[in-house]
């Protein structure tokens, strides 16, 4: 295709677009559009400032594009999409042992009393709760039962593969954990010391951070942009929902959240860039720092009643 060539746009007129006036030129000038050049215009491109005509005009929520521009954005698209569809074992694999730790957790409820997040427990040294209990769910008769990791396994299954595919699986697994680490961290700074918490919504909230900066990064496609609004629908559904519902940890969720931002911003270089190893070690070993002070700083300055909570 030739720079002059159409592309195969459905092309509208996009003279009253909504959200912005077309852009014209002053009166005394003649211009003629790019695609159609004995066609004279006032029409510019919002996004690349090409001069158009109707028929090279597609309207946009401001202003209007030429056909050129959405072509190139659509070839975007298709890579984000194809994410949905692609293999994604490390996925598959932690929903296996989410799975599997629910199963052992039903018939041995002894699981759950040694490897909750508690706090208390937590100050007194049982620092591994911070971590396993990102893979235990409530259980059957407590509240949301089976649905808890029900509702939470199909999230990772919607927005993992997409997080897996761009970054890799060992990045992937590293950025899950890693995640899941921040949102227990932040609820074991801000939860009342009798709480005992479970779940893998921190880590899935930083799945979701993850890919939040990823598609920001690549926002000049339609689809990409939409699919961002979607997840940011999707986050403040859930965390509004959280303020409102007792027994959720919305903690965990802000924590996750903001530990997956982090890392994305830090692994992810955007489209045209590559990050460097030592940028990459930076990023890990920023965050980990951030978690392991909070982590210190909680456990020093506990209440003596919380540990007596333990007795």
């Amino acid at each position: 295709m030739t720079e002059r060539d159409l592309p195969e746009v459905v092309s509208q007129a996009s003279n009253g677009a909504p959200g912005s006036p077309p852009e014209v030129v002053a009166e005394d000038q003649t211009e003629y559009c790019f695609g159609h050049p004995d066609t004279p215009t006032r029409l510019h491109c919002t996004r690349c400032d090409k001069a158009i005509c109707g028929r090279c005009a597609v309207s946009a929520s401001v202003g209007q594009h030429c056909v050129w521009c959405v072509a190139e954005a659509k070839k975007s698209a298709p890579k984000v999409r194809s994410t949905m569809q692609a293999g994604s074992p490390a996925v598959f694999a932690i929903i296996g042992i989410n799975v599997a730790m629910y199963l052992l957790e039903t018939f041995f409820p002894v699981v759950l009393q040694r490897f909750s997040e508690q706090p208390a427990a937590i100050a007194n040294g049982e620092y591994w709760r911070l971590f396993t209990a990102m893979f235990l769910h409530a259980p059957l008769g407590a509240r949301f039962g089976i649905f808890h990791i029900l509702f939470n396994m199909y999230i990772l299954r919607i927005y993992g593969p997409n997080v897996e595919e761009a970054f890799g699986k060992a990045r992937f697994v590293g950025m899950y954990l890693i995640a899941g680490l921040g949102g227990g961290t932040l609820s074991y700074l801000l939860s009342n010391c009798a709480v005992s918490g479970v779940g893998a919504s921190g880590a899935i909230f930083g799945v979701v951070g993850i890919l939040l900066v990823y598609l920001y990064r690549r926002r000049t496609s339609s689809f990409v942009a939409a699919y961002q609004r979607s997840l940011m629908t999707f986050v403040g559904i859930n965390l509004l929902f959280g303020f409102l519902v007792p027994g959720i940890d919305n903690y965990a969720h802000i924590g996750g959240l903001v530990a997956g931002m982090a890392l994305g911003a830090g692994l992810d270089a955007g489209p045209a860039g590559n990050v460097s190893r030592g940028r990459e070690v930076m990023t890990i070993l920023g965050v980990l720092g951030i978690i392991g002070a909070v982590i210190i700083f909680r456990t020093a300055t506990m209440p003596i009643g919380c540990i007596a909570f333990l007795q």
